[in-house]
Order: structure tokens, then C-alpha cells, then sequence
């Protein structure tokens, strides 16, 4: 698998609205080595906007980061079908209502999110999405910015279906309009789609779950409680004892993207509202036609564009990484072996 700790020229903008699994991919970010996080842009979602910032700050501040600047974006205000707040799973603050205090600094106020991320994709930063991509389609429509970034985005589905409505993932549910948009711009490489098909797999286990209670990382320490609350009722679509981390694991694919199996297919957003608004149409026709007496009929042609979907995960190595990362150094994976996959196409 790729090391990125030798690329030190590595740089990182991440999106996000300030939930559970967006602090445990942001405390693990700021640990990488060699990898510039430049900025962190709050975007509504889990939490309104100014939550999700707030969230943000305590979190870079936790991981011994305060030099990332974080700054304010949009609520999503677009047409969108019928969600509800997550917070059953999230709290009413977003980091579980476990009494965290407040950061020491707010916001950044000489920059929005949307001029920021705006400059940031002209210079060819890298890009995480985490949350809805309001902040992002508004970077896009400002005219001012380029699409030659990497875009690595944490939503959407192929064949999981949806956990905010039947068909729709929470993060493109919140802004179909503003997902359709962001595909449909003109990405020089196809942007990579972390989605639930990946995400239900690469769960946490009652391993990594009872590792945190031994506080041996920073972050261990910091994630027990909020993870605690999170794990209550996030793993409703998982196997049974077993909780996602969502954002966790895309922020792991956007430094080492071996950790993922992707294929090449076309993706539209639902932006029609129906009962299926927001659903990531992902057209695994053209997946079904290159496998061996696959069917070739040709039917209707392909509709979206391409996007890099993520369909396999190797879930004992993203579970290996967990356990490091909250201090567990007896965990052991051996690097170089091919890792079992889950979730294959069939």
C-alpha cells in the first residue's frame, strides 16, 4: 500500500459538518505525517453550520492542531427531500452532548469557506468531502475555481440503499441539487465515491469499541465518549454489535486509496423528487458487461458521469489502522498480504 509519509508535499482541504465520525477522521488527519491539512471548511449537515465550525475547532484543538484554520460555510437551503436531524446518533451538539468545552478560538473571519475552498481547488489541493456538498457547488458556481483537485467524497451508494431516506445517503439527501452539480463538474480525474456500500463493511467491532475505554492515544481518549453515544443507534444497517465510521474510513482513502476497490462507473443524482431524491444512481450495467458472459445487449445508453466508486474494502486493514490509531500497539496485520475483501460484485 501506498506510504504517503514520504510525500511531504502532500496537501489536504477537508469539508465537513462536525459530526461523531467527522472528528474521529479529522483527530486521525491531523496525526498523518507528511500531510498538510490547510484548512477545514464547516459545512451544515448533522449540525448547522455554525455548530459544525464550532465542532471543528474543538477537535483540531484536541488533536494538538490549532494552526488549521477552520472556516464558516453554508447551511444547505436547496430543495431537498424530508431528513431529520441525526440526533439520536450525533446529540444535539454533534459530538454526542457529553459536556466537551468550548475551543479556545472560533472560526476564522477574514475568509468564507466558499473562497477558500475555491482557492484551494485552483491550486490543485487535494479535497474531503464529509458532510453535504453545499460549500462545494458553491466554490464551483463562484466561477472562480478549478476542478483539477483529487475529490475523495464521503456519501451516496451503489447497492446499500440509504440510511436517511430509502434510497438516499444522509450527506447527498441534504443537497441533492448541490451532489449533482459537484459530479457533474468538469473533474480532470473521476472523483472517488466513499459510500455505504464500503462504509456498512469497514465497521467497528466490539475490539476496536472496547479499545477506546484503555484511553492509549490522545484520540482514544478524546473519541470514548462521543463514540460511546454515536454507537447507540448508528450501526442500525450493520451486522449485528457492529458500528460504522463513515468519515473515518473515506479519510483514510483520501491519504491511501488501496484501501478500497473502485470501479469506473456513471453516477447520477436524483434531483427529481420522487421517492427516490438523492439517491446516487450508480449504472452497474457497464460493471455487469465487462465480466465474463456479462450481458451485452446494447440497451439503453449509460447516463452520469464517471466517478471512481468504491464497491470492495479491505476491512481487517481500515480495523488494523483504528487500533493503532487509539493506541493499540499489539495489533498486528501483516503488511504486503493480500487482505480479505468483502462485498464483492456478484
Amino acid at each position: 500500500m501506498q506510504d504517503l509519509r514520504n510525500d511531504a508535499a502532500r496537501r489536504l482541504v477537508v469539508d465537513s459538518d462536525g459530526g461523531i465520525d467527522d472528528a474521529a477522521a479529522v483527530f486521525w488527519l491531523c496525526a498523518q505525517e507528511n500531510l498538510r491539512v490547510v484548512a477545514i471548511t464547516a459545512v451544515g449537515g448533522s449540525v448547522p453550520a455554525q455548530l459544525a465550525a464550532r465542532n471543528l475547532r474543538i477537535v483540531v484543538e484536541a488533536a494538538g492542531r490549532p494552526d488549521i484554520p477552520i472556516y464558516l460555510g453554508l447551511d444547505p437551503s436547496a430543495p431537498a427531500p424530508r431528513t431529520r436531524r441525526p440526533v439520536l446518533i450525533h446529540g444535539h451538539d454533534g459530538l454526542g452532548d457529553v459536556g466537551l468545552g468550548p475551543p479556545r478560538t472560533g472560526p476564522r473571519e477574514d475568509e468564507t469557506a466558499i473562497t477558500v475552498l475555491a482557492r484551494e481547488l485552483g491550486r490543485g489541493t487535494d479535497l474531503l468531502t464529509l458532510g453535504p456538498l453545499s460549500n462545494v457547488a458553491a466554490a464551483i458556481a463562484s466561477g472562480a475555481a478549478t476542478c483539477d483537485s483529487r475529490l475523495t467524497f464521503m456519501g451516496g451508494s451503489a447497492r446499500a440503499g440509504g440510511n436517511a431516506r430509502p434510497w438516499a445517503e444522509a450527506n447527498i439527501a441534504h443537497d441533492p441539487g448541490a451532489a449533482a452539480a459537484v459530479l457533474g463538474a468538469a473533474w480532470s480525474s473521476p472523483p472517488l465515491m466513499v459510500g455505504l456500500d464500503v462504509t456498512h463493511k469497514a465497521t467497528l467491532t466490539r475490539v476496536e469499541l472496547e479499545l477506546l475505554d484503555r484511553r492509549r492515544s490522545p484520540a482514544a481518549a478524546f473519541l470514548r465518549e462521543p463514540l460511546q453515544v454515536y454507537g447507540r443507534a448508528a450501526g442500525t444497517f450493520c451486522a449485528p454489535g457492529e458500528i460504522p465510521c463513515h468519515d473515518l474510513l473515506a479519510a483514510m482513502v483520501a491519504v491511501d486509496t488501496a484501501l478500497v476497490e473502485t470501479e469506473i462507473l456513471p453516477v447520477a443524482v436524483d434531483t427529481g423528487g420522487s421517492a427516490a431524491w438523492g439517491q446516487t444512481v450508480v449504472d452497474l450495467r457497464e460493471l455487469a458487461r465487462r465480466r465474463p458472459g456479462g450481458p451485452d445487449d446494447g440497451n439503453a445508453s449509460a447516463e452520469g458521469t464517471p466517478v471512481a466508486v468504491a464497491l470492495r474494502v479491505h476491512v481487517a486493514e481500515f480495523r488494523h489502522r483504528v487500533r493503532a490509531f487509539w493506541g493499540d500497539g499489539s495489533s498486528e496485520v501483516a503488511k504486503g498480504t493480500n487482505y480479505p475483501l468483502v462485498n464483492r460484485f456478484c
